[in-house]
């Protein structure tokens, strides 16, 4: 009956649930462990080349059509200036300096992470990328634009949901993420498992920060 009522408050309870949920984090976990060591084995290789061909195949769209643009939303030096516009602002809200220090740990914890895993995998970008797309790192294992909006738009909402409690953050969260996942797909900048690999690692990156918030909450 609440659901009907109120649906999108219970979707939007239903989306920070299952991101922070201790069953899906270590699912996450699971996950990033079996591609991580099978990426490379023909079963996966054939993932990879089936939704990348689908990707090139499908008809033109409006998010295709504009993947690149969407794709800044994942970028590094967007999260940049997002954290540190979000972190002003809570700061002067709240006063709290641990507000500050959790922001910025999201953004320094995730992208961070994201560059030692590429460097421990060293996969290579797809052979099958547009040549005038720019190769921004030589590597791609895990997604960093997906592995870093996820906790980072996803710990915003946490936040921003006892600040403004009437308007669904983590559904945005949810939006935000999608359409740079989609992107990074259509864009061909990453195989599937690249991706999959993104997700996985941005959930236990959400959930690292969350009780990193917590923590410093205490102190």
């Amino acid at each position: 009956m609440y659901f009907l009522l109120h649906p999108i408050s219970s979707l939007n309870h239903f989306v920070a649930r299952l991101a922070t949920d201790q069953i899906t984090f270590l699912a996450s976990i699971v996950l990033f462990i079996i591609l991580a060591f099978n990426y490379k084995k023909p079963f996966w290789q054939s993932l990879d080349k089936s939704v990348s061909q689908w990707a090139s195949s499908t008809e033109e769209s409006f998010i295709k059509t504009h993947a690149e643009d969407f794709s800044i939303f994942g970028n590094a030096i967007f999260h940049i200036l997002f954290s540190i516009i979000l972190s002003i602002i809570f700061f002067l809200v709240k006063h709290k300096f641990s507000l500050v220090i959790a922001i910025l740990f999201v953004l320094i914890f995730s992208w961070g992470f994201n560059r030692l895993l590429k460097l421990v995998y060293k996969r290579t970008r797809p052979e099958h990328m547009d040549p005038g797309i720019r190769r921004r790192l030589s590597y791609c294992f895990p997604s960093g634009h997906i592995m870093a909006s996820i906790p980072i738009y996803f710990f915003s909402a946490v936040l921003l949901q006892g600040l403004i409690p009437f308007l669904p953050w983590y559904l945005i969260a949810l939006f935000m993420s999608s359409i740079i996942v989609v992107s990074r797909i259509y864009l061909n900048h990453h195989y599937f498992t690249d991706v999959c690999g993104g997700i996985a690692m941005g959930i236990f990156c959400l959930n690292i920060s969350i009780w990193f918030y917590f923590f410093i909450g205490l102190v």
